[in-house]
């Protein structure tokens, strides 16, 4: 019969062998991820992103387009030509079309563009849509 976990140690990770403040530094030192969805208008419109306090190095975003009915995204982006990303008023991406940060234009889980952060830092991304209004989902990866 399954205990349903009721014999757990009360803090996990010192089955290990580990002390508690160890098992936290290394917690702290785990990826994370933060998702946004908006709506991007025609004409350019920006979004501010913001991370935990905490955070202290940046891995990676990733973008998907939301198509109403479609499960799939095979498409891509339809409407949406540009994306621009700046961390701290450091331009990042520039004018870069949203497909190629999408998860079938990469061989990763999201395109790696590491950076450090300070935990108090300004995440800026803008879009270009020349069509009509898409919805775009955004993973933030993050330490």
């Amino acid at each position: 019969m399954n205990n349903l976990g009721l014999n757990a140690p009360q803090f996990p990770g010192t089955q290990t062998g580990l002390k508690m403040d160890q098992v936290r530094d290394l917690i702290k030192k785990q990826r994370r991820v933060k998702g946004y969805t908006f709506n991007v208008a025609n004409g350019q419109t920006q979004q501010d992103l913001q991370l935990s306090g905490t955070a202290r190095i940046l891995l990676g975003i990733q973008l998907i387009p939301i198509i109403p009915g479609n499960a799939t995204y095979i498409e891509g982006f339809q409407e949406i030509s540009l994306v621009s990303f700046k961390v701290n008023n450091e331009i990042i991406i520039e004018s870069l079309h949203p497909n190629f940060l999408t998860n079938y234009s990469n061989d990763e889980e999201f395109c790696p563009i590491p950076r450090p952060l300070s935990g108090t830092d300004q995440i800026t991304i803008s879009f270009t849509n020349p069509g009509v209004t898409e919805t775009c989902a955004i993973a933030i990866y993050y330490i």
